[in-house]
Parts: structure tokens; sequence; C-alpha cells
């Protein structure tokens, strides 16, 4: 019989939803509570104990899943780690360095596994692209062009007083809905070592950007273009134009769009793109499948004692290039 894995979800909004529901589908795990300051609304988990804080808690569970606004997460994470819980955490790791490098330190010190949701590392073609790369089978490649053109109401701004801020949410798209892209650039190309960028507000009342741009240079060479919207209708699915001395491959929605490597065949296994959650016009998630395979991975670490794919210092690397893009303004 499998060892059950028994999570507490930290948050009850969608994307908490979203890892309900992907559990359920996962035969070794199992949602045995919830921690939310709106218990009055938890229509959703109505059928789970539910807590106001971690220290309340009084039942037996092996790990967290945080899916509280990012400027909260270390807080959960450190907190979890002193119980010597695991942690599993939603996209981006944290909006600052300092207190990403306290949850690393936390769940180091109390031996708990830190993971990040960064599942588009698994997502359909994007591992075969990786390995690709990684065995220079696509030549020397020159640039990289990411563009994450989402579009998102007034609506989606007014339903919680911490949206579009700096203090909570950390900004805007691009450490919000481009976030997965970068770093998915960060997996394939690593960090820039230098980069400049232009953001504006144009459509939406917020504090923070809804469409901006970045020019990333590589130590190779690579010159790479980053755009992250929510101010683009009606939005449109993620893309990444990668030229190379052989040629080039466009990845729209991880899928493998067009190919045109010399000497090397087109290796998709998609006959046509896959009906998934492009994060385009809404922040609600219907496929799971792509949370199934992050918490399939995680569940695999806390049994067998291996790190998760996405481990906190490797998801501090997107938010990194992510600062530097906030900085380097012109």
């Amino acid at each position: 019989m499998k060892e059950i894995i028994k999570f507490v979800i930290i948050g009850s909004g969608n994307i908490a939803n979203t890892y309900a529901k992907a559990i359920q589908k996962i035969e070794n795990a199992e949602v045995v509570g919830i921690v939310s300051t709106k218990l009055n609304k938890l229509a959703n988990f109505s059928h789970l104990p539910s807590f106001h804080n971690l220290l309340e808690i009084d039942l037996d569970f092996d790990a967290i899943i945080i899916c509280t606004p990012n400027g909260y997460h270390h807080l959960s994470a450190i907190e979890a780690a002193s119980l010597g819980k695991h942690v599993l955490c939603e996209k981006p790791i944290g909006i600052t360095l300092e207190s990403i490098d306290k949850m690393i330190d936390a769940c180091k010190e109390n031996k708990v596994k830190l993971g990040v949701a960064y599942q588009r590392r698994f997502s359909s073609d994007n591992p075969i692209v990786k390995k690709l790369i990684d065995e220079k089978k696509l030549g020397k490649i020159f640039s990289v062009d990411l563009a994450v053109k989402n579009y998102r109401d007034d609506n989606y701004y007014n339903s919680a007083a911490y949206r579009g801020t700096y203090e909570i949410d950390g900004g805007g798209p691009f450490i919000q809905q481009a976030s997965h892209y970068i770093d998915l650039y960060y997996w394939f190309f690593g960090k820039p070592t230098r980069l400049v960028s232009q953001l504006a507000t144009f459509v939406h009342n917020i504090e923070v950007e809804d469409h901006g741009a970045a020019i990333c240079l590589h130590d190779s060479g690579m010159i790479g273009t980053i755009t992250a919207s929510t101010a683009t209708k009606p939005g449109f699915p993620a893309k990444m134009e990668i030229y190379s001395s052989k040629g080039f491959l466009i990845l729209e929605n991880d899928v493998i769009t067009h190919w045109d490597i010399e000497g090397v065949e087109n290796p998709t296994k998609q006959q046509s793109k896959k009906n998934t959650h492009t994060g385009a016009s809404t922040a609600s998630v219907e496929d799971t499948s792509n949370h199934e395979l992050i918490l399939n991975d995680f569940i695999d670490s806390i049994i067998t004692g291996k790190d998760p794919l996405i481990t906190g210092e490797s998801a501090r690397n997107a938010t990194e290039i992510i600062l530097e893009i906030y900085k380097n303004q012109f």
C-alpha cells in the first residue's frame, strides 16, 4: 500500500481550489485541512476542518501548500518548517530575495522539503526543448523572444485589495502572470548578465505595471526579450521564439507549433494545441494536469528523500530576474 501524504492548504482562493481538485486525482495524497482568514467563505472546502492559522491545527499532516498572496508566502513557509512540515509553495516563491532566503534557510534547518509550483517545466514539449538545449542540438542560440500577453479586466484587480500592489503582489504581470515563463526562460538559458527594461501602466488603475518589456544580454552573446502584460486584449497564449545557427522553433502554450532546425526532426508529440489553461484571459484553472505533475514530484521527494524538481534555490532565480527587470528601467 502506498504511503498517503496528508496536506493542509494555506489560503482559499482560486488556486487553492485547483490544488484540491488535483489532489483528488492522486492516489497517495489527501487534503485534511484548510487555513484561511475567510472561514465564512469556504463553500468549496466546507467538508474540511478549517483553521485561522497553522498553530491551531490539531490533526496529523505532513505538508502544506501555500496559496496565499505572494508577499505572505514566506510567513507560512517559515512557520510550517518550524513545525517540521514540508512546504510546497505556489509561484512566485516570494517577492524579495531576503524573504526567499529566510524560507530556504528555515526549511534546511528543519530538514523539510521546499518545492515551488513552476509546473511549466513539466508541461507538454518544454522538457523536450530543455533536453535539446542541454545537449546543444539546436546549435548556437542567439535570440529568444518571450511574450506573455495576457488580459485582466478591472474585476480581477478589484477582487482583492492586495491585487496590483507592490507590497503584497510584488508588482504586475512580470511577477504574477509571466513568472512561470520567466522561470522557464531561466531554466532554458540561465540568468542574463545584464538587462534593461521599460514598464508602464496603460489600462488599469493600479500602482504597478500592466505592460512592459525587457532586453536581456547573456554571457553566451544571446539577446533575449521578455514582454509581459495584462493590458493586451483579449489575451494570447504565451509564446517563446528561439532562433539559433541551425534554424528556429516556436513554443505556444508549451507546445512546439513551428520547427525548422537543421538535421533535427521535430520532436513534438502534440498533433495540435493542447486544450490547457493558458492564463491569457482568466486566472481560473480548470485543467489540473500540470498541478498533478508538480504534486506527484513533490510527494515523491517527501517519500524518497530526493530534492523536488523545482527547489527553493532554483525558484529564487526567476524572482531575481524579475526584480532586476523592476530595478533596471530606462
